[in-house]
């Protein structure tokens, strides 16, 4: 809810309340069914009550804005809201009963809470309405203001209609035949480092605190929920269970995934073509095959960092709603918003500054309306706990095994092992690297020569900076090499290396005058990616068959 609130006079401040009286309390409502035991949660309601009230009083007409719209355009967002506050209310259901386990409490006292939670689900709709209408309104102006879709032919469609459709195929196969990637017993660790079951089994989607949408992610349901609120009713409806549920969540994410690598086609600026081999080149790295299968959080941040990047590099700056949406789902993204404005750090410090200052002071205020001041008030206990997935304790020459082997790992299958615990569990892990791989020293010297032969793109520019960055997070502070854990952000960092390759084909291209290049040399790696990932992730999938069958 990223809108420009102009001051009015007390006498219509006064008549807009009495209009949108409903809108405040229709807001209290849903943050009541994200409820979560934590004082700051319990603090951040009145003071998100009181910015609805501030908002109410600011608008004419909440529900003159709504009647604006189709009818086609107010059905799909209220069913997407309708998905929203049920899967609020379940979880909010779940977590009283829990509470209230501990107490010899009559049946008919389980009855009522779950009344009170339908009660609260319907209250909520108003407010989650409005703002997943306001939500796609916002990118769907952004969407033709930017011509996204522009120029691309028919035969292109086809081909990215099936590269999504074999995708597609491939995760239900192996959600239909195995729990592993959303809902065994054991919440962490099966594939990878993974959260998957835990994220799956709690919503995270839709779920505003969320455990994992902590500090990490403060506003991860807001940016994801407007996409899997229909999905979710769907597997409501019919009744579906957990593997339909889960096939229906992550198709949306796969077809998200997509979008994103389009988008990263269009800010090289490639002819049809080139897109193509593109797109065929980032469908069988082993990123994204993995990803495909991973109901991980990462790919609803890949979406709105690439989102964002790509409004920076065609527009120069950034829409408010999709910079936030990219710090909001991933907290560490907020490094890309020194780019999100068209005032140079350099020739004019002072006005960008002033714009740095501007954007956090509004992402702070986005965070206090929807209610995450827990974020803030928790902020001490929570960094000191995050800490402990940092490598304080990780020699730095193993850190350099685990960030060249990263590198490397973004485009083909890495080595694994399965593990056994004493608890049971059986896990598809890294090997631990006891040595610098070379494939990713290459990748990252010519990373660094396609950045200087082309540094007058500004894709480059930031890609390098994105590649920077992912040295400083994984190898200067360690993230995740403690659990030996690379592999979850090789999507999040790995297609900036992907770029600055492939800008540096096309200058080879350029110099040598050579047409056909880049397609030779994308068709080559894609065959080359094929004959590698392949057999490495269908290993993985029959290991989830064989020891977490569906």
């Amino acid at each position: 809810m990223i809108i420009q609130l102009p001051v009015k006079q007390k006498s219509q401040i006064i008549a807009n309340l009495k209009r949108n009286w409903y809108f405040p309390i229709s807001a209290m409502a849903f943050f009541c069914l994200s409820i979560y035991k934590s004082l700051g949660y319990c603090i951040g309601l009145p003071i998100a009550f009181v910015m609805m009230i501030v908002f109410a009083s600011q608008s004419s007409s909440i529900w003159g804005y709504v009647k604006k719209h189709t009818a086609g355009e107010k059905f799909f967002c209220f069913a997407s809201a309708v998905g929203i506050c049920l899967g609020n209310q379940t979880v909010f259901y779940e977590k009283i009963l829990k509470i209230t386990s501990t107490f010899s409490l009559p049946l008919i006292f389980n009855k009522l809470i779950l009344l009170v939670s339908y009660f609260g689900a319907i209250f909520a709709l108003i407010f989650v309405f409005f703002c997943i209408l306001f939500f796609w309104q916002a990118l769907k102006r952004i969407i033709l203001e930017n011509n996204i879709g522009k120029g691309i032919k028919k035969t292109e469609w086809v081909i990215y209609g099936i590269l999504i459709l074999i995708s597609l195929g491939f995760m239900i196969y192996s959600f239909s035949h195995s729990q592993a990637f959303y809902g065994t017993k054991f919440n962490y660790d099966i594939i990878y480092t993974s959260d998957s079951p835990i994220l799956a089994k709690k919503n995270v989607y839709l779920v505003l605190t969320h455990p994992e949408n902590d500090l990490r992610q403060p506003l991860f349901a807001v940016f994801s929920a407007p996409f899997i609120g229909i999905p979710y009713l769907i597997a409501r409806l019919v009744g579906a269970c957990q593997s339909v549920q889960a096939i229906l969540i992550n198709s949306v994410q796969i077809i998200m995934l997509f979008v994103a690598n389009f988008m990263l086609a269009k800010m090289m600026k490639l002819d049809g073509l080139k897109r193509i081999c593109f797109m065929m080149l980032t469908s069988v790295t082993y990123t994204q095959l993995l990803f495909t299968l991973m109901m991980e959080q990462y790919i609803v941040s890949y979406f709105w960092l690439v989102f964002c990047i790509y409004l920076i590099i065609e527009k120069k700056q950034a829409d408010r709603i999709v910079l936030f949406g990219t710090g909001g789902t991933l907290l560490t993204s907020i490094a890309l918003f020194p780019f999100s404005t068209d005032k140079s750090p350099v020739k004019n410090f002072k006005l960008w500054i002033v714009d740095m200052m501007k954007h956090a002071t509004e992402f702070v205020v986005t965070m206090l309306a929807f209610c995450r001041f827990d974020v803030f008030f928790d902020i001490v206990p929570k960094i000191s706990f995050l800490s402990t997935f940092t490598g304080e304790k990780v020699a730095f020459t193993d850190k350099i095994y685990q960030y060249t082997n990263f590198i490397s790992d973004c485009f083909v299958s890495p080595d694994t092992c399965v593990k056994k615990y004493v608890s049971g569990r059986i896990a598809w892990q890294l090997n631990t690297p006891t040595s610098i791989d070379y494939v990713g020293i290459i990748i990252l010297v010519l990373v660094v020569v396609s950045a200087i032969l082309n540094r007058n793109k500004k894709s480059s520019i930031i890609s390098l900076y994105w590649v920077a960055f992912s040295a400083i997070m994984l190898l200067g502070l360690g993230w995740g090499t403690k659990e030996n854990g690379l592999i979850l952000y090789s999507l999040y960092f790995g297609w900036a290396f992907l770029i600055l390759l492939l800008q540096l084909v096309e200058k080879i291209e350029d110099k040598l005058n050579i047409r056909f290049l880049f397609p030779l040399v994308t068709l080559c790696a894609t065959v080359s990616f094929l004959i590698i990932n392949i057999p490495a992730i269908v290993e993985m999938v029959n290991f989830a068959i064989v020891n977490y069958p569906a």
